[in-house]
C-alpha cells in the first residue's frame, strides 16, 4: 500500500519511499538534501536536469521478527530511592514474583525496570532524600544482565530511558490505568512495514522544513534598490514595486540607453546650470519690491491731497474760543480760593487725575454727596469740602470743557490720516527708488522729499494744535501723483513682462532636469540590472515555492488515509481480535474500539454505546480489566519479550483476581514474567499455580531490616516463619532491652512480644496441627491430618482433648 501511494506521487516522494523500504530507517540529514535538490528540480525552483525516478516495484516484504529478550539478574543498584546496597533479583525465565509490603522498597526496583524500558508511566528516580547530606550530582546505576539473539549481556544502567533492547520490555502498573482506558494509545510496537509510514512522514517534513527555511531567508530581503532612484523620475514606481509580478522584459526595455542620449547628460547639465543663474526671478522680486515702495508713496500723496485745510482752520478756531471760554470760566469759579497753584500744570495733572481715580473706583453720577468720604483720605467730608469737591467736578466735566473736548476732537478727526503716514519710512523707500535704472527722475525724487518735509511740517503744527499755511498742497500732491502713477504702470508692465519669462525659463529648467534625470535612472537601471534580475527571480521563486508549500499538506494528509488503511489490514484487526480474546478471559465488559490517525501514525480508542469515556460509566475494578485486556492484546502483538505487572490487581474482587492469576500463569508459558506485588493472596495464588513445577517460578521476599530498605530475600513462599529464626530475634531484644531504660526499653519489650505472638502461632501450625494449615497458605493439608498427635479418652490420665 506504501508503494502503491507513492508511485502516485513526484518523483523525488518515490525516491525516498525506495530509501525507507530499503534502510527501514530515518533518513539522513545529507540524503534530505538530496531529496530536497531532486524536489527543487523537479518543481523548476532550481536549474538541472529533473531526475525521472522509476515506478516502486510491489514487493511483499516479510516481517522483521526480532529475537526473543529474557532478563536474567537485576543487581548493583546505587542512588536509587533509599535501597540498602548489595541486593539483587535473578530473574526466572518464566514468572518472578516480589512481594513486599508497603514502604519496604520495592517499588524502586520497579522504577528502574520502567524507567530502563521508557514505559508510559515511567517514573523519576532519586536518591535516599532522608540521607545526611544528598547529593544532587548523584545518579541512580544498576547492573542488568539480559540474554538477546541467544547471547548473554551485561548493561550498566546510568538512569538512561528506553536503553535498547529493554525498551522491548511491557510494563503495566496502576498509573497506566487510565491510558489504556480512556487515552488515544499509539502502539509502542508498530511492524516494519507501518513503521515505514512514518518514517516516509519525517522524511516528508525535512524535505518541507529545508523549503519554508529557503523561502523564509528569501522573503525577508529588503528591496535595496529604491533609494538609488528618486521619488520625481519615472522608473521609482517600477523599482518600488519590485516582487514575483515585475516585468523583465520591460524593464531592459526601459534600461536601453542610446549612445546619443549619454553623450547630450553633459550638455543637459550646462544648460540647467545656465537656466538656474540666469533667472529672471531676481529681477522680478525688484520690480514687485520698488512697486511696493510706488504704492506706499501713491498712498501718502493721496492722504496729503484729501487733507481739509479749512475744517482744521475752523476747528483751531472753535478750539480757541472753547479754551478762553472754559480758562475764564474756571478762574471765576476758583477766585479768591486760597488753593496753592490753582489753574498752573500741575494743579490740572492732579484734578484730573482724580477725575479718572474716581471713574474706575466709585459711582462718578453722585459723588460727592452727604456722608461721603475723601476719595484720598477716607476722612468724612465736611460741607465746604464738598463744595469745593464738585467745583473740581465742574472743571473735568462741566459745559465748557465739554466744549473744548468736543473742539479736540473735531480735530483729531480731520489730522487722523495724517498721524498714519510714516514719513522715515517713505524717505528710505524713495532712497531704494533713487538709483541708477529706477523708476524715478532724481528730480521727482528731490520734489517728493521736499514734499515730506512740508508733511512733517503740518504733522507738527497738527500735534501743536495750531495753523499751518501750504497754499500748493493740493495742487503739489496731484502733480506728484501723477508722475508716480506712471512709475507704477511702468513697474506693473515690467513685472508682468519678467514674470512670464520666469514661468518660460522655469518651464524650460523643468523639462531640462526631468530629461536628464530620465536619462540618469536608465544608466543606474542599466548598471543595476543584474541584480535586480536576480532579486525578481528570487521573488518569483518564493512565489512559486509558496504555492508547493501548501501541497505538502495534502501530501501528508493522503500519507496518513495509507497508513491507516494499511494498519487496518495489518495491525488494528489483529489488536481487535486479541483483545476480544483477552477481554472474555478476564470477563470484561463489551466496549468499542476506534483506530483514529494522524501524520502516519495509528491509535486506537475505546469507547461505549453513548461514547461517554469509560472511566465515567465502568467502575474501578472493570475498568482495570479493561486496561489489562488492551495492555496484554498490545503486547501480544510484539516479538517475545519481558513483561512486568506492578500490583496488577488493585480493585479486583476475588473471583477477577482468580482469573487474572490464571491469564498470568498462561502469559508466563509464552512471555517471561515479573510480578511486584504487596497482596499476599494474590502471591499466594500464583505460587500455588506453581506448586507442581517450582523450577518454572522464583519468590522474592522485600522487606524492611531496621534502617535498611529494599532488603530482597529469595524464598519459596512468603512469611514462611520457623521457630528458630524467631528465637534468635527474641534473644536480641531481650539483650538489646537489658542494656536500656524508660521508653527505649518498653518498646523492645513490647517487640519481643510481637515475636513471641509469632512463635505461638508457629508452634500451633507445625507442631500442635502438624501443618495441616499454615498462614497465607490457600489450601488445607488434608493428608497432614494423621500426623497430628493427640491424647486418646483415658479417664485416669487427666487429659481432655477432644477426639478428632
Amino acid at each position: 500500500m506504501l508503494v502503491s501511494w507513492a508511485n502516485h506521487q513526484d518523483a523525488w516522494i518515490r525516491e525516498l519511499v525506495s530509501d525507507v523500504i530499503v534502510t527501514g530507517k530515518p533518513i539522513s540529514d545529507a540524503r534530505a538534501e538530496d531529496l530536497y535538490d531532486l524536489f527543487l528540480r523537479e518543481k523548476n525552483l532550481r536549474t538541472g536536469d529533473a531526475v525521472a525516478a522509476q515506478q516502486l516495484r510491489d514487493d511483499v516484504f516479510d516481517l522483521a521478527a526480532a529475537e526473543p529478550l529474557v532478563l536474567n539478574r537485576m543487581e548493583d543498584l546505587q542512588d536509587v530511592n533509599a535501597l540498602a546496597p548489595g541486593q539483587h533479583i535473578s530473574f526466572n525465565p518464566k514468572l518472578t514474583i516480589v512481594f513486599g509490603e508497603n514502604a519496604t522498597g520495592k517499588t524502586g526496583y520497579v522504577r528502574v525496570l520502567k524507567r530502563a524500558a521508557a514505559a508510559r508511566t515511567a517514573e523519576p528516580i532519586l536518591p535516599d532524600m532522608n540521607a545526611p547530606q544528598p547529593s544532587a550530582s548523584t545518579s541512580p546505576s544498576a547492573r542488568i544482565t539480559y540474554t538477546a539473539a541467544g547471547q548473554q549481556k551485561v548493561l550498566i544502567w546510568l538512569d538512561e530511558a528506553g536503553v535498547a533492547p529493554l525498551n522491548r520490555i511491557d510494563v503495566f502498573d496502576s498509573r497506566s490505568l487510565s491510558l489504556h482506558v480512556d487515552a488515544d494509545l499509539t502502539y509502542i510496537y508498530t511492524p516494519g512495514e507501518l513503521a515505514r509510514f512514518p518514517l516516509v512522514q519525517q522524511g516528508i517534513e525535512q524535505v518541507r522544513s529545508k523549503l519554508e527555511r529557503d523561502i523564509k531567508d528569501a522573503s525577508t530581503r529588503v528591496n535595496p534598490f529604491v533609494t538609488h532612484f528618486e521619488r520625481t523620475s519615472r522608473l521609482y514606481s517600477l523599482v518600488e514595486s519590485l516582487g514575483a509580478a515585475s516585468d523583465l522584459n520591460k524593464l531592459r526595455q526601459i534600461a536601453s540607453v542610446t549612445e546619443e542620449e549619454g553623450a547630450h547628460v553633459a550638455t543637459l547639465r550646462t544648460e540647467i546650470d545656465a537656466l538656474k543663474s540666469t533667472t529672471p526671478q531676481a529681477q522680478l522680486r525688484l520690480a514687485e519690491t520698488q512697486r511696493q515702495h510706488v504704492s506706499a508713496i501713491l498712498q501718502a500723496l493721496s492722504t496729503v491731497g484729501a487733507f481739509d485745510a479749512a475744517g482744521y482752520e475752523r476747528g483751531i478756531q472753535q478750539m480757541n474760543t472753547a479754551r478762553q471760554d472754559y480758562e475764564r470760566a474756571t478762574q471765576s469759579s476758583f477766585a479768591g480760593m486760597s488753593i496753592p497753584g490753582v489753574l498752573q500744570e500741575e494743579w490740572k495733572r492732579f484734578i484730573q487725575a482724580g477725575e479718572e481715580y474716581l471713574q474706575h473706583h466709585d459711582d462718578p453720577t453722585a459723588y460727592p454727596r452727604e456722608d461721603d468720604k475723601c476719595l484720598y483720605c477716607r476722612q468724612p467730608l465736611t460741607p465746604e469740602a464738598i463744595s469745593l469737591l464738585r467745583k473740581y467736578r465742574d472743571y473735568c466735566n462741566g459745559e465748557f470743557r465739554s466744549a473744548l473736548n468736543r473742539a479736540q476732537e473735531t480735530i483729531n478727526q480731520i489730522t487722523a490720516a495724517l498721524r498714519t503716514v510714516d514719513t522715515t519710512r517713505l524717505r528710505q523707500r524713495l532712497a531704494e527708488l533713487n538709483g541708477e535704472g529706477g523708476p524715478l527722475a532724481p528730480q521727482r525724487v528731490e520734489d517728493l522729499n521736499s514734499a515730506l518735509t512740508k508733511l512733517d511740517e503740518l504733522r507738527g503744527a497738527c500735534e501743536a494744535g495750531r495753523p499751518y499755511a501750504w497754499p500748493e498742497r493740493a495742487e503739489q500732491a496731484t502733480r506728484l501723483q501723477s508722475v508716480v502713477q506712471t512709475a507704477d504702470q511702468k513697474l506693473a508692465a515690467l513685472a508682468a513682462d519678467l514674470k512670464d519669462r520666469s514661468e518660460k525659463r522655469q518651464q524650460t529648467l523643468r523639462e531640462r532636469e526631468a530629461h536628464l534625470l530620465d536619462i540618469e535612472s536608465r544608466m543606474r537601471l542599466v548598471q543595476m540590472l543584474p541584480e535586480i534580475e536576480k532579486f525578481v527571480e528570487r521573488a518569483k521563486w518564493v512565489d512559486q515555492a509558496g504555492i508547493q508549500t501548501r501541497r505538502f499538506q495534502g501530501i501528508l494528509r493522503s500519507l496518513t488515509e495509507a497508513s491507516k488503511a494499511a494498519s487496518e489490514q495489518l495491525l488494528n484487526r489483529d489488536f481487535e481480535r486479541r483483545f476480544s480474546e483477552e477481554c472474555t478471559k478476564l470477563r470484561a465488559p463489551k466496549v468499542r474500539l476506534l483506530f483514529p490517525g494522524k501524520q502516519g501514525q495509528v491509535s486506537r480508542r475505546k469507547a461505549l454505546a453513548a461514547d461517554h469515556r469509560l472511566s465515567e460509566v465502568l467502575s474501578e475494578g472493570e475498568q482495570k480489566v479493561i486496561a489489562l485486556a488492551d495492555f496484554l492484546a498490545e503486547a501480544a502483538l510484539k516479538p517475545a519479550a519481558p513483561v512486568i505487572f506492578d500490583d496488577p490487581i488493585t480493585s479486583l474482587d476475588y473471583r477477577r483476581m482468580s482469573e487474572v492469576v490464571k491469564r498470568i500463569v498462561d502469559l508466563s508459558e509464552q512471555r517471561q514474567v515479573t510480578i511486584f506485588t504487596h497482596n499476599i493472596w494474590f502471591t499466594t495464588e500464583l505460587l500455588a499455580a506453581f506448586e507442581k513445577r517450582p523450577q518454572d517460578c522464583a519468590y522474592y521476599d522485600v522487606t524492611r531490616d531496621g534502617n535498611k530498605i529494599g532488603v530482597v530475600s529469595k524464598g519459596t513462599h512468603p512469611r514462611s516463619d520457623t521457630y528458630k529464626p524467631l528465637r534468635a530475634k527474641i534473644t536480641v531484644l531481650i539483650q538489646a532491652a537489658d542494656k536500656e531504660t524508660g521508653e527505649v526499653q518498653a518498646a523492645l519489650i513490647e517487640k519481643a512480644y510481637e515475636y513471641l505472638r509469632n512463635v505461638c502461632e508457629v508452634i500451633v501450625e507445625s507442631e500442635l496441627l502438624q501443618g495441616v494449615t499454615q498462614r497465607y497458605q490457600p489450601n488445607v493439608r488434608m493428608t497432614m491430618l494423621p500426623n497430628i498427635k493427640y491424647c486418646p479418652p483415658q479417664a485416669s490420665s487427666g487429659c481432655h482433648l477432644p477426639d478428632l
